[in-house]
């Protein structure tokens, strides 16, 4: 199966609080503590494989850096891109320019990781809403 953008239904938000997610606090450009993950309203998810992908908190110091939560292999890893866009019409994910969080690209070196992470980003687009996906915005990845 493959990714998809879904609203969480209440037997998904069961499943994601047993997955006990902490998301990071920023501040200065850099993680100054962490809590416990509210519930979101939304994620990627590959349902067959058990994976997902989370937006975070963010700092506004640095509004192009997003970070996520991906869950992958029932491990939880936290990381960032940096967000552009080309031709008004393509979102873009590329290695971040100012890291705000400990782990660095590619954040884990077990093989398919990447592709996974790769796949659920192309599909998360520019929000990871499924009401508002826009059928005339692309998205690719430059990792």
């Amino acid at each position: 199966m493959a990714f998809t953008n879904e609203k969480l239904t209440s037997e998904q938000a069961g499943e994601f609080n047993s997955l006990k997610i902490k998301r990071p606090i920023f501040g200065f450009g850099r993680i100054i503590r962490e809590i416990d993950m509210e519930l979101p309203w939304y994620w990627t998810i590959d349902k067959e494989r058990k994976m997902y992908l989370m937006p975070t908190s963010r700092d506004r110091d640095y509004p192009d850096e997003r970070v996520f939560i991906f869950v992958w292999n029932n491990k939880n890893y936290l990381v960032q891109f940096n967000v552009s866009f080309e031709n008004g019409y393509t979102v873009v994910w590329n290695i971040p320019k100012k890291y705000l969080i400990n782990n660095l690209f590619p954040y884990c070196t077990e093989e398919n990781f990447l592709d996974d992470l790769r796949e659920a980003l192309i599909v998360y687009g520019v929000s990871g809403d499924p009401d508002n996906s826009d059928e005339k915005c692309s998205t690719k990845c430059n990792f």
